[in-house]
């Protein structure tokens, strides 16, 4: 199988490292880039978090810094006091040194993805697994390089229950019109919402088999931070994103119409998905409706282990 050419999009928190481990080993994905953005914390950590992951992995993929803030909320701030599954700087227990040998590269999102998509000889597969706030500037900006565009694998959403509210999903939440933006525009979507990331269970006991199977300074990080993360949510979402690019075996998707509620209130970020094609659209996404954990486990403590 030759290999995939992607762009990771991260708010690297405990999963998105974990799926930038498994992008970063897989030989099914040839990573050409990651753009760090807020979300499971401020810009600040997630994009020093990515840099240094990079670094632990030993791989030379540009890293960019991309945006601190929703695509229509300028003076958007973390909440304060509230429980985070991703620790307050996003790894847990696990602090990023402060001083690192990687730097990010110096151009904005759009420009590096769209320099990305121009230089690559096949469709480049941008893989968000946080807010979909610089997928959706990029959109709008070069429409034109929409064709390069493999698919958009994206971590997000909830056809049936949410995380935030009884029907949003968090990263969806996070940016709204930007998953708007990105749902209509055109280009191939897998939606590994959590009607099938709740199949990728990751007990504290798995982390213990994988710690004890691992060596190096990044299984450490990943098996600290994991163990921190599944202390209060077993689900390991993010990796699926990657893990059904590898593996077609590991998702079952089904083609649907779906569409974001931008109205203020509880329903504001919801993926609403026309479960019985009752409105005639044409359908505009592959929703994910079940993952296979065997097969999602088997990838992802691979990856952590080096042993893909």
């Amino acid at each position: 199988m030759k290999s995939i050419p992607a762009v990771l999009l991260v708010d690297t928190g405990v999963d998105d490292a974990f799926a930038i481990a498994l992008a970063a080993r897989s030989p099914q994905i040839d990573l050409l880039g990651l753009v760090a953005s807020f979300g499971n914390s401020k810009l600040e950590n997630t994009l020093q978090n990515t840099l240094w992951l990079t670094q632990l992995l030993g791989v030379q993929v540009p890293v960019c810094k991309g945006s601190a803030h929703a695509f229509c909320e300028p003076d958007w701030v973390p909440e304060e006091g509230v429980v985070n599954c991703h620790g307050d700087r996003g790894l847990g227990p696990v602090v990023a040194p402060d001083t690192l040998a990687a730097a990010p590269a110096g151009e904005d999102a759009v420009a590096f993805l769209a320099g990305i998509l121009e230089r690559s000889e096949e469709p480049v597969a941008l893989i968000p697994v946080g807010p979909l706030t610089d997928v959706a500037r990029f959109v709008v900006a070069r429409p034109d390089l929409l064709p390069k565009i493999r698919v958009i694998s994206l971590m997000g959403g909830a056809g049936r229950g949410g995380n935030v509210t009884p029907f949003v999903e968090a990263n969806i939440s996070s940016d709204p019109e930007a998953a708007a933006t990105v749902f209509g525009c055109g280009a191939p979507i897998v939606m590994c919402g959590l009607d099938c990331t709740r199949d990728c269970v990751v007990t504290a006991a798995m982390i213990e088999e994988l710690r004890a199977e691992s060596e190096g300074e990044l299984a450490q990080v990943l098996c600290d931070s994991g163990a921190f993360y599944l202390s209060i949510d077993e689900l390991l979402h993010d990796p699926l994103a990657v893990a059904c690019l590898i593996d077609e075996g590991v998702l079952r998707t089904e083609e649907h119409y779906v569409d974001i509620c931008l109205t203020p209130g509880e329903h504001r970020g919801q993926t609403v998905v026309d479960w019985e094609d009752r409105l005639g659209r044409p359908a505009n996404v592959q929703v994910g409706v079940a993952a296979d954990p065997q097969r999602f486990w088997q990838l992802v403590s691979a990856a952590v282990k080096g042993t893909l």
